[in-house]
C-alpha cells in the first residue's frame, strides 16, 4: 500500500491544485510564430515554478529565438536524464472554429481546452509536478535531472544547437526524455525511439506583374493552374510520393523495426471523419502503418492564389503559392531532398516554380535497449499496460540536434495526448484524468530508471530506496 509520504498519493491528494496550475500555464499565449512579450512572460513564469524544486534554474537568451529555461537537480543516483520540452505553441487560426477562447483554458466535461495544452504544456507541467511530488513528500529524486524548455520548437528550433553547445556542461546527461507521444483511444501507451525528419518548403509560381481580368484566362498563363499541375506530380491519389528518386537513399529498416511496426495500428479516424466520407487512403492497414513510421511522405500543407474572400471577384491570379511539409526517414538529408524536388519540377517542365526552404531537420533514431528505454517500457506497463513501440514516430523534431551536440539519444514517452486531443487544431484538449495519470507515470519512470541503473551500478544500489508502489 502507498504510504502517506508516497509521491503517487501526493498527486491524488493535490490533484485540483495540479490541474489549476496546468490551466494557468496554458493561459499564457506563447505563440512562437508571433513572438512578443508573451514569450518572455512564459519563460519567466516557468523559471519561477521550477526554482523551488530544482537545485539550479536559469532563464537564458537564445539567438533568434525566445529564451530557454534550463535547470539541474541532483538525485540519489548520478545517472542523469535530460527532460526536453518546449513552451511555445502553434497559432490559433482558424479562431472561429474554437468553441472556447484558445487561451482561457476552459474546463469542460473533464477536459481542458487550450492551445498548447497537449503540445507541449502538459509535458512541462507533468514533469514539474512529478519532481514536486518527490520534494513535497521528503523523498530524494531517484536519479539526477536536467531541465531544458525551449521557446521555438514550433518554428524549427533556431538557436537550439548553439544553446546546447554553450551550456553543454550544465546540460550534460546520460539520456533524454523528449516531449510525449500518444496514448491510443483505449488508453494503451505508445513509445517512440526517434522521429522522422522534415523539410518545410514554400513553392511559388509568379507569372504576371499583377492580377488580370479573368476574361483573359485563355490568353495568359495561369500561375494557379500551373502550380496545381506541379503539385499533382508530387504524390499519387493515395498519398505515395512520386518525386523522382525520392526515398532511394533511405536506410533499409532492420528486422526489429519491421517487427515493431507490425504491431502499430492505423490511428483512429473517428475524430477526423465526416459522415459518409472515406478518410484513410485506399491501402491495406499494414501498408498504412509502415508508411506512417518507416517511409517518407510529401504533404501539401496549404495553397493560396487569387481571390479567396467572401463573394465573387473574377481575376486571373498573378502568382500562386503552396507550402509543403516533406517527412524524411533515416538516411535522407534535407539538402538532397530539396535537390530531388528541384530536379523533379524542372524535368516536368515547371522551371517557373521556385523553392524556398523555411526550415528542415533530419530524422533521428535511437536504441531500444538503453537504461532509459527499458525504464519507459516498464513504467508504461506499470501504469497503462503493454506499450506499442515506434522505431520512429511519424512527426518531426530537433532530436538530432541533442544527439549531435550532447551525444545522447532521446525517447518519447506516453503522456496526456490522444488522437482526440486535436494537436495544432481548434479545441486542442486533454482529459484531466489522463493528465494525472501522466504525472504518476513520470514519477514511476524516474523510479524505474533508477532501479535499472542501480542494478548495473551495485555501489549505488543502497543510495535510494527503490520501493515501487502499487
Amino acid at each position: 500500500m502507498p504510504s502517506s509520504s508516497d509521491p503517487m498519493s501526493w498527486v491524488d491528494a493535490n490533484s485540483e491544485q495540479l490541474i489549476e496550475e496546468l490551466r494557468e500555464c496554458c493561459r499564457i499565449p506563447s505563440i512562437s510564430a508571433e513572438g512578443g512579450p508573451a514569450m518572455d512572460e512564459m519563460a519567466r513564469w516557468l523559471g519561477d515554478q521550477l526554482a523551488p524544486v530544482l537545485d539550479e534554474t536559469r532563464v537564458v537568451p537564445v539567438a533568434n529565438a525566445a529564451p530557454a529555461v534550463l535547470g539541474r537537480a541532483q538525485g540519489a543516483l548520478p545517472y542523469t536524464i535530460l527532460l526536453y520540452s518546449h513552451y511555445d505553441v502553434q497559432p490559433v487560426e482558424p479562431l472561429g472554429d474554437w468553441s472556447a477562447p484558445p487561451f482561457a483554458a476552459e474546463l469542460r466535461n473533464g477536459r481542458i481546452i487550450a492551445r498548447g495544452v497537449a503540445d507541449d504544456k502538459a509535458d512541462i507541467m507533468a514533469r514539474l509536478h512529478a519532481i514536486r511530488a518527490f520534494r513535497a513528500t521528503g523523498r530524494p529524486l531517484p536519479c539526477s535531472l536536467v531541465w531544458l524548455s525551449e521557446g521555438a520548437e514550433e518554428v524549427g528550433s533556431p538557436g537550439l544547437r548553439h544553446l546546447l553547445e554553450e551550456y553543454a556542461e550544465l546540460l550534460r546527461a546520460d539520456a533524454c526524455i523528449w516531449e510525449s507521444y500518444l496514448r491510443r483511444d483505449d488508453g494503451q501507451p505508445e513509445i517512440g525511439f526517434g522521429c522522422r525528419g522534415i523539410v518545410y518548403v514554400e513553392l511559388t509560381c509568379r507569372l504576371l506583374s499583377r492580377d488580370q481580368h479573368s476574361a483573359f484566362a485563355g490568353v495568359f498563363r495561369s500561375a494557379a493552374v500551373e502550380l496545381a499541375h506541379a503539385l499533382a506530380t508530387l504524390v499519387d491519389v493515395d498519398g505515395r510520393p512520386t518525386v523522382d528518386g525520392f526515398g532511394a537513399d533511405a536506410t533499409r529498416p532492420d528486422e526489429g523495426d519491421e517487427a515493431a511496426v507490425a504491431a502499430v495500428e492505423v490511428p483512429s479516424a473517428a475524430e477526423a471523419a465526416l459522415p459518409g466520407r472515406r478518410v484513410l487512403v485506399g491501402r491495406p492497414n499494414a501498408e498504412i502503418s509502415r508508411r506512417m513510421v518507416l517511409e517518407p511522405t510529401i504533404n501539401i500543407s496549404g495553397f493560396s492564389a487569387g481571390y479567396t474572400d467572401p463573394g465573387a471577384k473574377t481575376v486571373l491570379p498573378a502568382h500562386a503559392t503552396a507550402k509543403l511539409d516533406i517527412r524524411l526517414v533515416d538516411g535522407q538529408t534535407p539538402d538532397a531532398v530539396v535537390d530531388q524536388l528541384r530536379r523533379h519540377l524542372d524535368r516536368h517542365g515547371f522551371t517557373d516554380v521556385s523553392i524556398e526552404v523555411l526550415h528542415s531537420e533530419p530524422a533521428s533514431k535511437g536504441p531500444r535497449d538503453s537504461t532509459l528505454a527499458r525504464a519507459l517500457v516498464q513504467a508504461a506497463r506499470d501504469c497503462f499496460g503493454e506499450p506499442v513501440v515506434y522505431p520512429m514516430v511519424p512527426g518531426a523534431g530537433p532530436l538530432h540536434i541533442v544527439n549531435e551536440a550532447l551525444g545522447i539519444h532521446a525517447v518519447m514517452p506516453p503522456g496526456s495526448t490522444r488522437m482526440a486531443s486535436g494537436i495544432h487544431g481548434p479545441d486542442e484538449s486533454i482529459s484531466v484524468s489522463d493528465y494525472l495519470d501522466h504525472v504518476k507515470f513520470t514519477v514511476r519512470m524516474f523510479e524505474r530508471a533508477a532501479e535499472i541503473e542501480a542494478a548495473f551500478q551495485p555501489d549505488h544500489g543502497e543510495t535510494y530506496n527503490l520501493t515501487i508502489t502499487a
